[in-house]
C-alpha cells in the first residue's frame, strides 16, 4: 500500500500544481472571477480528496523521475498552449491518483478524484472558450473590410459578423496612426458588440490600446516576439505567409494563425505575386493552427476552392463591394461550413 499511496502523493501535487496555474491564468490573464473560483475550489478538492497518509508515503530524494524532462516543457509561445499543458498535467495526474487509490483499496477517494478530473475538462475548455487563439478554431469566415473598399466600415463590419464572419480585420493603408487609432475604436466595438473577434492590421500599438482580440501582421513588420511583447498574452497573433518557408517559419514564431496567399491578383496587394492553392497543398502537411487562404476570392472561387482550404478563407471585396454585405457574408459563410 506504501508504494500505491506514494504515487497518489506525487500525482496529487502534480495536479494541484497544474490547477493552481490554471486559476492564475483565469484571475491575473483573464480578469475572470467565477472561472478563477472554480480552479480554486477544485484545486482545494483535490487536496481534500487525497488520503492523510499519503504524503507520509513521500520520497522525493529517492524519486527517479526527478530528472526526466520532455522535449518543449520550457516553451510555452502562446498563452492557449500553457492552458492546455497545465489543464493535461492536471487531468493525466488525477487519472493517475485516481487508479492508485484504487490499487490501496480507497474506493471513495478514487471516486471524488474521477469527479475532479471530469470538473477539470470542463475548466479547460472554458478557458479556451475565452482565449482569441483558440475561438478561431470555430472561425471559417474572416473578412477584410478595407477603407478603399467601402464608405462605412464599421457598418460593413458588422453586417458581416450578423452574416457569419467570425472574424474581421479593419485595413486601412492610407491613413495615419491616429486616424486609425479612432477608426479601430469603433469598429472594433462594432464587430465585437456582434459577436465576432476583432483584429487589428499591423499596429501592435493600436490593437493594444483597443483590447483587439487578433492582431496580424505582414512581412515587414514587426517579428511575432516582439509584437507579443506589446499586445500581451490574450491577443492572438496571425502572420501572412506567401510561401512554405513563412509558413514555416512563421508557426515555429509562435504565430497563432496565418493568412496564405495571394489565390488570385487582388487590387488591395497588387504588388505580391500570385501564389495559387498550390500554397495550400504544400503547406497542409504541417498546419496545426487555423490559415486562411487570401486573395481575390468571391463566392464562385471559393465554390472551386473548397476542398482544398486547410481550415477556412479570408475575403475583401466579395464583402465590401456587396450591395448587402450581410447576405454576402452568409454566402460565403454557408460554402465554408
Amino acid at each position: 500500500m506504501g508504494d500505491a499511496l506514494r504515487l497518489v502523493d506525487a500525482n496529487g501535487n502534480r495536479a494541484a500544481e497544474g490547477l493552481r496555474a490554471l486559476e492564475d491564468v483565469a484571475r491575473f490573464l483573464l480578469d475572470h472571477e467565477r472561472l478563477a473560483r472554480e480552479a480554486k475550489e477544485l484545486r482545494h478538492a483535490v487536496r481534500s480528496a487525497l488520503p492523510a497518509a499519503a504524503v507520509g508515503a513521500r520520497d522525493t530524494a529517492g524519486d527517479v523521475g526527478t530528472a526526466i524532462t520532455a522535449p518543449g516543457e520550457m516553451e510555452r509561445a502562446r498563452l492557449g498552449d500553457l492552458v492546455r499543458a497545465n489543464a493535461a498535467r492536471a487531468q493525466e495526474a488525477l487519472r493517475a491518483a485516481e487508479e492508485g487509490c484504487k490499487l490501496a483499496g480507497l474506493a471513495a477517494a478514487a471516486a471524488a478524484l474521477e469527479a475532479a478530473r471530469y470538473r477539470a475538462y470542463r475548466l479547460e475548455s472554458a478557458l479556451l472558450a475565452r482565449l482569441p487563439a483558440a475561438r478561431l478554431a470555430a472561425v471559417r469566415l474572416y473578412v477584410l473590410v478595407d477603407t478603399t473598399l467601402c464608405a462605412d466600415p464599421a457598418a460593413v463590419a458588422a453586417a458581416a459578423v450578423r452574416g457569419g464572419a467570425g472574424a474581421v480585420q479593419l485595413r486601412a493603408k492610407g491613413l495615419g496612426v491616429r486616424a486609425y487609432l479612432e477608426l479601430a475604436r469603433r469598429v472594433g466595438a462594432a464587430v465585437q458588440q456582434a459577436g465576432g473577434l476583432f483584429a487589428v492590421n499591423d499596429h501592435a500599438d493600436v490593437a493594444r490600446i483597443v483590447g483587439a482580440d487578433l492582431l496580424h501582421l505582414g512581412q515587414d513588420d514587426l517579428p511575432v516576439a516582439a509584437a507579443r511583447a506589446v499586445v500581451g498574452p490574450l491577443c492572438a497573433l496571425g502572420v501572412s505567409a506567401h510561401t512554405e518557408a513563412q509558413a514555416r517559419q512563421a508557426l515555429a514564431d509562435g504565430a497563432d494563425y496565418l493568412g496564405l496567399g495571394p489565390m488570385h491578383a487582388t487590387a488591395t496587394k497588387p504588388h505580391e505575386p500570385c501564389r495559387g492553392p498550390g500554397l495550400l497543398d504544400a503547406v497542409r502537411g504541417f498546419l496545426d493552427r487555423p490559415s486562411y487562404a487570401i486573395g481575390g476570392l468571391d463566392a464562385a472561387r471559393l465554390r472551386e476552392l473548397r476542398a482544398r482550404l486547410p481550415h477556412g478563407a479570408a475575403v475583401a471585396g466579395a464583402v465590401c463591394r456587396a450591395a448587402d454585405p450581410a447576405a454576402a457574408a452568409a454566402e460565403l459563410a454557408a460554402i465554408l461550413a
